[in-house]
């Protein structure tokens, strides 16, 4: 599941759910991709509840103003 928002600047992203394995420090991050910039380094912040299914659920009832707030919490994807 993606959901595609627009920032302050007018740039338009997508953000999604990606679950790594199960108990490793990669599980259930909300990655954010600049549709607009594709130089642009993916970013992302890691869900709190360490499941993807939840991730999910909490990507799916943010408002456009929650993930614009997210998305400047993120860091950058190394």
């Amino acid at each position: 599941m993606a959901r595609t928002f627009m920032d302050d600047d007018m740039a338009n992203w997508e953000a999604y759910v990606s679950g790594g394995q199960p108990g490793s420090p990669k599980v259930s991050r909300i990655f954010f991709l600049c549709l607009d910039s594709p130089m642009n380094r993916a970013r992302y912040i890691e869900h709190d509840s360490g499941s993807v299914a939840e991730a999910e659920r909490a990507l799916i009832e943010m408002s456009d103003d929650d993930l614009r707030a997210v998305l400047a919490d993120s860091v950058v994807n190394d």
